[in-house]
Protein backbone atom coordinates (compact mmCIF):
# COMPACT_ATOMS: atom_id res chain seq x y z
CA UNK A 1 0.00 0.00 0.00
CA UNK A 2 0.84 3.70 -1.05
CA UNK A 3 0.49 6.50 1.86
CA UNK A 4 -0.17 9.67 1.11
CA UNK A 5 -0.98 13.22 2.55
CA UNK A 6 -2.40 15.90 0.71
CA UNK A 7 -0.71 19.52 2.14
CA UNK A 8 -3.57 22.29 1.19
CA UNK A 9 -5.48 24.77 2.16
CA UNK A 10 -8.78 24.35 0.45
CA UNK A 11 -10.95 21.33 1.44
CA UNK A 12 -13.06 21.37 -1.56
CA UNK A 13 -9.65 20.93 -3.52
CA UNK A 14 -8.21 18.36 -0.96
CA UNK A 15 -11.62 16.61 -1.16
CA UNK A 16 -11.32 16.12 -4.88
CA UNK A 17 -7.99 14.60 -4.75
CA UNK A 18 -9.25 12.53 -2.09
CA UNK A 19 -12.31 11.07 -4.48
CA UNK A 20 -9.91 11.43 -7.92
CA UNK A 21 -7.30 9.11 -6.29
CA UNK A 22 -10.03 6.31 -4.31
CA UNK A 23 -9.71 4.45 -7.87
CA UNK A 24 -6.56 3.21 -7.22
CA UNK A 25 -7.33 1.07 -4.17
CA UNK A 26 -3.63 0.66 -3.78
CA UNK A 27 -3.25 4.19 -2.39
CA UNK A 28 -4.36 5.62 0.99
CA UNK A 29 -4.77 9.29 1.50
CA UNK A 30 -4.23 9.12 5.15
CA UNK A 31 -5.03 13.16 5.94
CA UNK A 32 -5.09 16.55 4.89
CA UNK A 33 -2.18 18.43 6.06
CA UNK A 34 -2.70 21.68 7.22
CA UNK A 35 0.75 22.75 9.29
CA UNK A 36 3.80 21.30 9.92
CA UNK A 37 5.04 19.11 11.75
CA UNK A 38 1.71 16.57 11.47
CA UNK A 39 1.18 14.08 13.84
CA UNK A 40 -0.96 10.44 14.71
CA UNK A 41 -3.62 10.19 17.61
CA UNK A 42 -0.75 8.27 19.44
CA UNK A 43 1.58 11.47 19.13
CA UNK A 44 3.91 9.80 16.51
CA UNK A 45 4.99 11.89 13.78
CA UNK A 46 3.69 10.64 10.32
CA UNK A 47 5.82 9.19 7.63
CA UNK A 48 3.86 8.72 4.47
CA UNK A 49 5.19 7.63 1.68
CA UNK A 50 4.34 10.15 -0.93
CA UNK A 51 3.29 14.06 -0.16
CA UNK A 52 1.13 15.71 -2.34
CA UNK A 53 2.05 19.67 -1.64
CA UNK A 54 -0.43 21.92 -3.71
CA UNK A 55 0.70 24.88 -5.01
CA UNK A 56 -1.27 27.64 -5.12
CA UNK A 57 0.42 30.90 -6.18
CA UNK A 58 4.16 29.63 -6.82
CA UNK A 59 5.29 31.84 -4.53
CA UNK A 60 8.70 31.98 -2.31
CA UNK A 61 6.52 30.76 0.99
CA UNK A 62 5.72 27.65 -0.95
CA UNK A 63 9.23 26.83 -1.75
CA UNK A 64 9.85 27.25 1.70
CA UNK A 65 6.94 25.27 2.51
CA UNK A 66 8.71 21.95 0.13
CA UNK A 67 11.83 22.61 2.10
CA UNK A 68 10.33 22.03 5.30
CA UNK A 69 8.48 19.03 4.07
CA UNK A 70 12.07 17.58 3.05
CA UNK A 71 12.97 18.33 6.49
CA UNK A 72 10.51 17.33 8.44
CA UNK A 73 9.87 14.16 6.81
CA UNK A 74 12.86 12.67 5.63
CA UNK A 75 11.37 9.55 4.43
CA UNK A 76 8.68 10.92 2.24
CA UNK A 77 9.49 11.78 -1.29
CA UNK A 78 7.00 14.99 -1.91
CA UNK A 79 5.09 15.82 -5.45
CA UNK A 80 4.06 18.62 -6.11
CA UNK A 81 0.75 19.64 -8.20
CA UNK A 82 1.50 23.51 -9.35
CA UNK A 83 -1.80 25.52 -10.63
CA UNK A 84 0.58 28.03 -12.58
CA UNK A 85 3.88 27.02 -15.05
CA UNK A 86 6.21 28.94 -13.55
CA UNK A 87 9.89 28.49 -14.59
CA UNK A 88 11.46 29.85 -11.54
CA UNK A 89 9.14 28.09 -9.08
CA UNK A 90 9.79 24.93 -10.88
CA UNK A 91 13.62 25.27 -10.86
CA UNK A 92 13.41 26.70 -6.86
CA UNK A 93 11.14 23.31 -5.96
CA UNK A 94 12.93 20.79 -7.25
CA UNK A 95 15.92 22.50 -5.70
CA UNK A 96 14.46 22.19 -2.65
CA UNK A 97 14.04 18.36 -2.93
CA UNK A 98 10.63 17.98 -5.19
CA UNK A 99 10.78 14.30 -6.33
CA UNK A 100 7.82 14.97 -8.70
CA UNK A 101 6.08 18.46 -10.08
CA UNK A 102 2.78 18.20 -12.01
CA UNK A 103 0.43 21.24 -13.45
CA UNK A 104 -3.31 21.94 -13.63
CA UNK A 105 -3.79 19.97 -16.57
CA UNK A 106 -2.83 16.94 -15.13
CA UNK A 107 -5.46 13.94 -15.66
CA UNK A 108 -6.39 11.62 -12.93
CA UNK A 109 -4.43 8.53 -14.58
CA UNK A 110 -1.20 11.08 -14.89
CA UNK A 111 -1.60 11.86 -11.23
CA UNK A 112 -1.77 8.14 -10.37
CA UNK A 113 1.13 7.16 -12.56
CA UNK A 114 2.96 9.95 -10.74
CA UNK A 115 2.41 8.59 -7.24
CA UNK A 116 3.77 5.14 -8.58
CA UNK A 117 6.80 6.35 -10.44
CA UNK A 118 7.92 8.19 -6.85
CA UNK A 119 6.84 5.52 -4.73
CA UNK A 120 9.04 3.22 -7.20
CA UNK A 121 12.38 5.73 -6.26
CA UNK A 122 11.98 7.45 -9.54
CA UNK A 123 11.44 11.07 -10.28
CA UNK A 124 8.04 11.99 -12.34
CA UNK A 125 7.55 15.67 -14.36
CA UNK A 126 4.55 15.73 -16.53
CA UNK A 127 5.12 17.30 -20.23
CA UNK A 128 4.97 20.78 -19.65
CA UNK A 129 7.16 20.41 -16.66
CA UNK A 130 10.15 18.47 -18.56
CA UNK A 131 9.90 21.28 -21.61
CA UNK A 132 10.46 23.85 -18.57
CA UNK A 133 13.49 22.12 -17.61
CA UNK A 134 14.80 21.75 -20.94
CA UNK A 135 14.80 25.22 -22.20
CA UNK A 136 15.88 26.29 -19.08
CA UNK A 137 19.04 23.80 -19.42
CA UNK A 138 19.49 25.25 -23.24
CA UNK A 139 20.06 28.36 -21.74
CA UNK A 140 22.77 27.75 -19.37
CA UNK A 141 24.19 25.16 -21.02
CA UNK A 142 28.55 24.60 -21.70
CA UNK A 143 30.25 22.98 -24.25
CA UNK A 144 31.17 19.63 -23.11
CA UNK A 145 33.36 17.04 -24.01
CA UNK A 146 31.94 15.65 -26.78
CA UNK A 147 34.11 12.61 -27.15
CA UNK A 148 33.73 11.68 -23.88
CA UNK A 149 29.42 11.56 -24.10
CA UNK A 150 29.68 9.64 -27.78
CA UNK A 151 31.86 7.16 -25.49
CA UNK A 152 28.74 6.95 -23.30
CA UNK A 153 26.15 6.82 -26.16
CA UNK A 154 27.98 4.21 -27.84
CA UNK A 155 26.89 2.26 -24.19
CA UNK A 156 23.32 2.44 -25.03
CA UNK A 157 21.29 -0.08 -26.62
CA UNK A 158 19.48 1.09 -29.54
CA UNK A 159 16.46 0.63 -27.63
CA UNK A 160 17.87 2.57 -24.38
CA UNK A 161 18.42 4.95 -27.19
CA UNK A 162 15.10 5.12 -27.95
CA UNK A 163 13.58 5.16 -24.27
CA UNK A 164 16.15 8.29 -23.80
CA UNK A 165 15.06 10.55 -26.65
CA UNK A 166 11.44 9.87 -26.03
CA UNK A 167 11.70 10.88 -22.51
CA UNK A 168 13.54 14.15 -23.62
CA UNK A 169 10.73 15.07 -25.94
CA UNK A 170 8.63 15.16 -23.00
CA UNK A 171 6.96 11.55 -23.12
CA UNK A 172 5.66 10.26 -20.03
CA UNK A 173 6.39 6.60 -19.03
CA UNK A 174 3.05 5.63 -19.97
CA UNK A 175 3.07 7.26 -23.45
CA UNK A 176 6.77 5.70 -23.90
CA UNK A 177 5.46 2.41 -23.27
CA UNK A 178 2.57 2.58 -25.47
CA UNK A 179 4.77 3.72 -28.19
CA UNK A 180 7.41 1.07 -28.26
CA UNK A 181 4.43 -1.23 -27.14
CA UNK A 182 6.33 -2.56 -23.92
CA UNK A 183 5.42 -1.59 -20.17
CA UNK A 184 5.40 1.00 -17.99
CA UNK A 185 8.05 -1.24 -15.46
CA UNK A 186 10.15 -1.91 -18.39
CA UNK A 187 10.26 1.52 -19.20
CA UNK A 188 11.68 2.44 -15.41
CA UNK A 189 13.91 -0.27 -16.07
CA UNK A 190 15.46 0.83 -19.43
CA UNK A 191 15.98 4.62 -17.45
CA UNK A 192 17.51 3.09 -15.04
CA UNK A 193 19.82 1.23 -17.17
CA UNK A 194 20.68 4.77 -18.91
CA UNK A 195 21.47 6.27 -15.91
CA UNK A 196 23.72 3.90 -14.54
CA UNK A 197 25.72 3.28 -17.95
CA UNK A 198 25.96 7.23 -17.96
CA UNK A 199 26.44 7.85 -14.39
CA UNK A 200 23.80 9.92 -14.12
CA UNK A 201 21.79 9.98 -10.74
CA UNK A 202 18.28 11.79 -11.47
CA UNK A 203 15.60 12.50 -14.70
CA UNK A 204 16.72 15.43 -14.98
CA UNK A 205 20.98 14.27 -15.82
CA UNK A 206 18.65 12.59 -18.40
CA UNK A 207 17.64 15.39 -19.61
CA UNK A 208 20.60 17.30 -19.68
CA UNK A 209 22.75 14.43 -21.19
CA UNK A 210 19.87 14.41 -24.06
CA UNK A 211 20.47 17.91 -24.90
CA UNK A 212 23.74 18.10 -24.69
CA UNK A 213 24.06 15.33 -27.32
CA UNK A 214 21.80 16.89 -29.73
CA UNK A 215 18.92 14.03 -29.09
CA UNK A 216 16.36 16.13 -29.36
CA UNK A 217 15.35 19.57 -31.34
CA UNK A 218 13.69 22.45 -29.50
Amino acid sequence: MISLLIKNEIPIISESLKSLLAKAKDIVVESNLFSLPNFDAKGKLIQPNIILFIAHASSTEETLQIKNLCRNFERSRILVLSFSVDESFILQAIKAGAKGILTKDTTANELIEAIYTLRSGYDYYGKSIAQILLNSYLKKANQNDNEAFNKQLKSLSEREMEVLKLFAESYTNQEIADKLFISIRTVESHKNNIMRKINLRTTVDLVKFAIRNNLIKI
